[in-house]
């Protein structure tokens, strides 16, 4: 009979090493869930535990008894901590870091013990009859440090219950089948319990048997879990497959609405366009009908005659910058980039207007920054439109300073251009319409000459930004990209203007 419970015990054992082997594959398969390897090494302890009693029932000396039953014991010292280590996870109760190490740490000391022969007073062979014939296996006596071990275990196994119930309480039915595993492990355990403490002698290890059920119970609920889960993620998958229809359903509808509303916009802003340039022309027009009827007038002078011409002269040249301006405005602007000196472009222009108003411009151009890929001859308006504001600005004369520099906050490389002027700057009402077509302050102006700057800036990809206090004057500031097309030599020849 020795030699039958010999090999059962010693085919649970190698179940039991197959069970673990399962569960580390499907941790490294892809099931990153730290209870699979706490399992499968648990299944491998209890492998090893099960190999002991085999080779125990197999042994035929009192001395091979005696060492195959501390390797018994090599498996249950860390089974017994695994078991709760994983029903801890299982129960989703997170444990501490602390409390692990104290359990893994009590588990070296009862291996040391174990091994060293210290949880142990004395060996004795125990002979039983099953099924009427005689069985014969080894016991240990425990001492003192062997009656903490079996206390210890017990608390741990007890403990292990309790969170597995925990579990099956909170609503996880996967847990129904470990706990019934763990169920049947109890009474194993007391049994082998009372063997190991002299109490009972009629009777053989049953521990390898009821793992073994345990380990069962253990896959059976991860595999109701995994379609638990399974079942989770479908429907998940079928609840965003819908809100994506409906998404896009909502987008569709969201793009015919923008539509819709970009329509009414550009209508609102062709009749304000309509509005505004009706305005403007309307005045030169008054004025010049006015100047005719004078001059239809019999009788008139010489010197009245050439100043009603002169008005004539004036506003219609007023009503063709307008014109000109209104189809700078309203024209798609047709971007060529070449290498062009920026500082060059504010030395054009300060050459052509020295001595005006008595006004200086000084021009700080840092080399690193002075060429950009951007269109000359668009880029010429920029510099002009916001050098004649700022020179307007200060009728009582005055320093313009140019700074161009690189622009080191952006992700792509970029010039900063600076126009700063010291003249009587804006109130916050005029500096929020600054930007707006056909505003201007000016008696001459048409209020085309920033917006125009700014879709010049924007076409290059660049930013235009106004700061201005009235008294202290304005600072108009142009980031643009450097903008260097690929292939293109990096240091191109720079495009000047004639």
């Amino acid at each position: 009979m020795s030699e039958v419970f010999a090999g059962i015990v010693g085919a649970w054992s190698v179940t039991h090493a197959a069970i673990g082997f399962y569960f580390l594959l499907a941790f490294a398969l892809g099931r990153r869930e730290r209870e699979l390897v706490l399992f499968g090494l648990l299944c491998f302890a209890f492998s090893v535990a099960s190999l002991g009693t085999a080779l125990d029932f197999a042994s035929e000396t009192f001395e091979e008894r005696e060492r195959f039953n501390v390797l018994s014991h090599v498996g249950f010292i860390v089974g017994g901590v695994l078991n709760l280590h994983f029903a801890m996870e299982f129960a989703r109760f997170p444990p501490k870091k602390p409390l692990i190490l104290l359990l893994y740490a009590a588990a070296l000391v009862f291996e040391i013990a174990n091994l060293s022969g210290w949880m142990w007073e004395d060996h004795r062979a125990v002979m039983t009859t099953v099924f009427g014939r005689p069985l014969h296996y080894g016991v240990g006596t425990p001492s003192s440090l062997g009656y903490v071990f079996y206390a210890v275990g017990g608390c741990e196994t007890l403990a292990s219950m309790a969170l597995l119930v925990q579990a099956f309480r909170m609503r996880r039915p996967e847990a129904l089948s470990a706990l019934i595993g763990a169920a049947l492990v109890l009474p194993a355990l007391i049994n082998d319990l009372g063997i190991a403490l002299g109490l009972l002698d009629r009777t053989v290890a049953l521990l390898p048997h009821a793992f073994l059920v345990y380990a069962f119970g253990v896959a059976a609920a991860l595999l109701v879990r995994f379609k638990i889960e399974s079942g989770e993620i479908e429907h998940a998958t079928t609840s965003l497959r819908q809100r994506t229809e409906e998404l896009r359903h909502s987008h569709a509808e969201l793009r015919q609405v923008q539509g819709e509303l970009s329509t009414k916009r550009q209508l609102a802003v062709v009749g304000e366009l309509a509005a505004a340039i009706a305005h403007e022309v309307r005045n030169p027009l008054a004025v010049i009908v006015n100047a005719v009827a004078g001059l239809r007038r019999g009788g008139l002078k010489d010197q009245d005659r050439t100043t009603l011409l002169d008005i004539v002269d004036e506003e219609a040249g007023r009503l063709n910058r307008l014109v000109g301006d209104l189809l700078r405005f309203a024209r798609p602007f047709s971007v060529n980039r070449l290498p062009v000196s920026l500082a060059e472009l504010a030395r054009r222009f300060k050459a052509s207007n020295e001595g005006a108003h008595d006004i200086a411009t000084e021009i700080e151009a840092a080399p690193e920054a002075d060429t950009v890929w951007v269109d000359p001859n668009l880029f010429r308006l920029v510099f002009d439109n916001l050098l004649s504001n700022a020179r307007q600005a200060m009728r009582e004369g005055g320093v313009i300073h140019v700074r161009i520099q690189s622009e080191t906050e952006l992700l792509e490389p970029s010039v900063r251009i600076e126009v700063e002027d010291h003249g009587q700057g804006m109130d916050p009402e005029v500096r929020r319409r600054a930007l707006d077509p056909f505003f201007t302050t000016r008696p001459s102006g048409t209020g085309l000459g920033l917006p125009i700057v700014q879709r010049i800036v924007e076409a290059h990809g660049g930013r235009l930004s106004i700061d201005s206090e009235e008294g202290q004057g304005t600072t108009v500031t142009v980031t643009i990209p450097v903008a260097r097309p690929a292939g293109s030599p990096s240091q191109p020849p720079v495009e000047t203007l004639v």
